[in-house]
């Protein structure tokens, strides 16, 4: 990693400090009033006593930890507290950089443009300025993908046991972030080199989940059993309980983040890559390469005149019009005394229609997110770190009752980064979608700010 991408990842969260008078001044959005709500009463009670079996935050108490223990050091005024989140934040995207350029074939300027993307995404920047739990969470898991990563390649138990300890970091800050123990499984079984690995990687992925272990038998569930529901995803009505219910529109959502974020990052270079095949030199090399493929159906006996990945998108597409059918996506804002949803994506799908029960801009933006998913994955390998990572983290969004897009935006960019290769980003052009998102990013950031 060179000096210049690591200042200029600093570059924002120096702009974000002095803007707010040196974090002074509290930023009260993306769920910023959590902070003062939950955050710092826990960090405060745990600065006194240890005791995990009930506190206000629906979270697991890593974060807190940390904060008290900053808080004992340097004193508890928030400033001071939230400087070395801003700290944690800024780690956590050198993290994804390091992630990126050892995780895919992407060179140094297309895996810096993406970071600096993901760095400046409203739910992971805004995180980044107050007291909340989820970027300590994230930084945790990036480290744990590298290193599962790593171990695909190259299966070592030692690997594996420092992915192991930041499973459990991650899963200890937020145990929404148990996603990464099927992930970490997976490759486990995929990539060990025996059955003699494998059972002594399983014993370091349970021996890394044993504290939360020891935490749901102590709430009785999942969380807390002093949590507000009205701001926990994985709560019930009843405190303490996990989630008794699943729900589909959590994917859908996912699903229309990544239709949203792919189209800006992806489309650019697809529509060099169409104007190139409508050009007589594209003409020529497609005639040329259907040419090929009847020459190889004449010898294999297998042809088809579809293109590939034609059935993948199509399977795609329709299986994204069936979720919504399935599961309808109707905007719900959030109203005193009952919960709803939450994001600008959402806001914005309020201002369309409702059309067979979902919002109209979902019903071109899920089965867009579907496709862009499934052919990305395609193209990566079903068994690819970024595949395997997105299926998991859908099927841990299953029993997320509260539908808030800082829970998924942060994720679906992280996909698409994992999944963009570099033959997406090859000229300049390539660059304006993620350009016109860092612009709409700061724009959205500053609209708070001010």
């Amino acid at each position: 990693m060179s000096a210049r991408a690591a200042a200029l990842l600093a570059a924002p969260f120096l702009v974000g400090i002095a803007l707010l008078q040196g974090l002074t001044v509290e930023i009260d959005t993306f769920h910023g009033s959590d902070a003062r709500v939950y955050q710092v009463p826990t960090i405060l009670r745990l600065s006194e006593q240890l005791d995990f079996s009930t506190y206000p935050s629906a979270q697991t108490p890593l974060f807190h930890l940390v904060m008290a223990g900053w808080g004992k050091l340097v004193g508890f005024e928030l400033w001071k507290l939230r400087l070395l989140n801003v700290a944690i934040s800024y780690v956590a995207v050198l993290a994804l950089l390091r992630l990126l350029r050892r995780a895919t074939p992407l060179g140094p300027r297309p895996a810096l443009a993406l970071t600096l993307l993901f760095c400046l995404s409203p739910y992971y920047f805004g995180a980044s300025f107050t007291l909340l739990t989820d970027n300590l969470a994230i930084l945790f898991a990036l480290v744990a993908l590298e290193r599962v990563e790593r171990f695909r390649r190259a299966p070592s138990l030692g690997v594996f046991a420092v992915a192991c300890l930041a499973i459990a970091g991650a899963v200890l800050t937020r145990q929404s972030f148990l996603w990464l123990v099927p992930v970490a499984a997976f490759f486990l079984v995929w990539s060990a080199a025996s059955w003699r690995h494998r059972a002594a990687g399983a014993a370091m992925l349970a021996l890394a989940l044993a504290p939360l272990a020891a935490l749901v038998v102590e709430w009785n569930g999942l969380v807390p059993p002093s949590a507000d529901p009205a701001s926990c995803g994985l709560c019930t009505d009843r405190p303490g309980v996990g989630r008794d219910a699943l729900t589909l529109r959590t994917v859908g959502f996912t699903l229309a983040l990544v239709g949203l974020y792919g189209a800006a990052i992806f489309g650019p270079s697809l529509w060099r890559r169409v104007r190139l095949l409508r050009s007589p030199a594209g003409r020529a090399l497609l005639r040329l390469r259907k040419w090929v493929g009847r020459r190889s159906a004449a010898r294999t006996g297998r042809w088809s005149p579809r293109l590939p990945g034609e059935r993948v998108a199509a399977g795609a597409a329709v299986g994204g019009v069936l979720l919504l059918l399935v599961s309808p996506m109707e905007y719900m804002p959030v109203v005193p005394g009952r919960a709803g949803d939450a994001g600008y994506l959402w806001q914005v799908s309020g201002w369309t229609p409702v059309t067979l029960g979902s919002q109209l801009a979902f019903w071109a933006l899920v089965p867009l997110g579907a496709t862009v998913a499934a052919l990305l994955a395609r193209r990566a390998g079903w068994t690819s770190l970024p595949a395997v990572y997105l299926a998991a983290f859908l099927l841990a969004a299953l029993p997320v009752r509260l539908v808030y897009q800082k829970y998924f935006d942060p994720f679906a960019l992280l996909a698409l980064a994992l999944l963009a290769r570099p033959s997406d980003l090859r000229t300049r052009w390539d660059y304006a979608g993620i350009a016109v998102l860092c612009a709409g990013f700061v724009a959205y950031a500053l609209s708070f700010a001010g």
